[in-house]
């Protein structure tokens, strides 16, 4: 409970952080969850303290020899964020594996040629004043290419500016899922396995913040196809709550049993009971979870309350199906001391599977900590399912 409190704090829905150091991936994405975009729908995304290193020299920071060797590597390249939009997490997913396949592709090559046949002021806006951003949008509309933000500033890094792009989807044309990416491209299409290349490490933090707008023109974090989910989960709570009652009414009906005699009540009938009551609960906590994130992005405290009754029901689950299946209550009145064993090993691992998914939820997705967590949660997933099989 003392690590779901501490993880609470940091968890987020469409408003969220991105944060990432001396990260050595050319490719990032996607950064967040995919969003789903409707008509008049706004996207908001600000960088700070972004910087480029080559290995562990840091632009703007060596001297002599290896600075020069370091300006002249990152001249070579440039990086940016991209909001592209993809028709399903498959498309996307095969568009990944191409960019990984060969490192010359950009993702933003189209950006990089319109602004090249445009004229070179275009590239420097920092160039009337230090203090000011103005960033590079060459974004008619996000149907084609997408919405870019260019990092490229080859006098200076970034500290402590804080360069962001708005863009609101102005028609149903512009509808769509879109995903968040992040690239840093050779600009000369120079040998893929360049070591130089290899060697770029990029450091930097991204406020996020994507919203839609509901039919009655309220604001709503929750991306496209979740803007509904409150309701949803509301009416199933109120389904599992209908089946609990029915199901404790049959237990305690003296007419129930076969004969109309009163139906024998074993333990784990009540197990059952509780279980239901941990469902009924979880599913209506999960509702005023989404609907407190569909209206301010946030939603901390509801979170904790969900995710405590998730656990509990998730880890009364597998203990009901594990008693159940070792026959306890229904042919013997015990457990022996291998099966205790099996309880006590699913229990703990349904501990570290939960843990895992409140990780999975406080990080961003694209981080390196939630690539690993995912990897977990599925690894403890699979050996759980398996035990259950063990009695």
């Amino acid at each position: 409970l003392l690590v779901l409190i501490q993880q609470m704090s940091t968890i987020s829905a469409t408003k969220h952080n991105f944060v990432t150091k001396e990260d050595a991936r050319f490719f990032i994405g996607p950064i967040g969850v995919p969003y789903g975009f409707t008509a008049g729908g706004h996207f908001n995304l600000t960088v700070f303290d972004f910087q480029l290193t080559v290995g562990h020299r840091h632009h703007g920071h060596t001297r002599g020899e290896d600075d020069g060797m370091t300006e002249s590597i990152l001249d070579g390249v440039e990086a940016g964020f991209l909001l592209k939009r993809f028709d399903t997490e498959s498309d996307f997913a095969a568009y990944y594996e191409t960019i990984l396949d060969d490192h010359t592709m950009c993702s933003f090559e189209k950006f990089r040629s319109k602004r090249s046949s445009v004229g070179d002021e275009v590239d420097d806006p920092l160039e009337q004043n230090d203090d000011e951003f103005g960033p590079i949008d060459d974004t008619d509309d996000a149907t084609g290419a997408g919405v870019f933000l260019s990092m490229k500033n080859s006098d200076r890094t970034w500290k402590p500016h804080t360069p962001s792009v708005d863009y609101t989807f102005g028609n149903a044309e512009e509808e769509g899922m879109y995903f968040l990416i992040y690239q840093v491209c050779q600009l000369d299409r120079a040998d893929p396995n360049d070591k130089h290349f290899r060697e770029i490490r990029s450091t930097f933090e991204l406020d996020i913040s994507m919203k839609n707008f509901d039919a009655f023109g309220n604001v709503s974090y929750l991306t496209a196809g979740e803007m509904v989910l409150p309701r949803v989960f509301l009416y199933f709570s109120i389904s599992f709550l209908t089946c609990t009652v029915i199901w404790i009414q049959m237990l305690r009906s003296p007419g129930g049993g076969r004969g109309g005699a009163r139906p024998k009540v074993l333990p784990i009938h009540h197990m059952m009971t509780a279980l239901l009551v941990l469902k009924t609960l979880s599913i209506f906590f999960e509702s005023v979870r989404y609907h407190y994130i569909r209206v301010t992005g946030h939603a901390e405290f509801w979170s904790f309350v969900y995710y405590t009754f998730a656990f509990l029901k998730g880890t009364f689950l597998f203990t009901v199906i594990l008693l159940i299946g070792s026959g306890w209550s229904f042919v013997k009145p015990f457990l022996n001391a291998r099966e205790k064993k099996v309880v006590a090993v699913v229990l703990f691992l349904q501990v570290i599977d939960n843990l895992a998914l409140v990780v999975l939820n406080a990080e961003t997705e694209g981080e390196q900590r939630f690539e690993d967590w995912t990897a977990v949660l599925h690894l403890v997933d699979i050996v759980c399912c398996c035990a259950v099989l063990v009695p």
